[in-house]
């Protein structure tokens, strides 16, 4: 099973959903959660950003370390956040390509944070 893809247990709580929760990366509100699929080896969050453009990034379900309070703590910044895959809007088909991109950035963001 692909653990980023995966919420790490416990993580959720006794949240049934987190759509609409705000997305808190280390370093600031970086929007709030407009989608998400929480199937084990393929979960992930489509974090919606900016007002105008509205923009629909998909981050991995490993990427969250903490749900309280309406908001979802993850282990990325703002700026590896912008460096995640764009969705056409929140409920879209996410492709493999982009599956792709998602790990790739998310593996980026894990590396630079353990060579700190």
């Amino acid at each position: 099973m692909d653990a980023a893809r995966t919420f790490r247990e416990g993580v959720l709580g006794d949240c049934d959903s987190v759509k609409g929760f705000r997305v808190v990366a280390s370093d600031g509100r970086a929007g709030r959660i407009s989608w998400a699929s929480y199937a084990p080896g393929e979960g992930y969050l489509v974090v919606t950003t900016g007002v105008f453009p509205k923009r629909h990034r998909v981050l991995p379900a490993g990427a969250v370390i903490r749900v309280a309070d309406h908001e979802v703590s993850v282990a990325m910044s703002l700026a590896e956040i912008e460096h995640l895959p764009l969705l056409p809007h929140p409920q879209a088909p996410v492709p493999d390509e982009t599956v792709g991109q998602m790990l790739k950035a998310f593996e980026r963001a894990a590396a630079y944070t353990n060579l700190q």
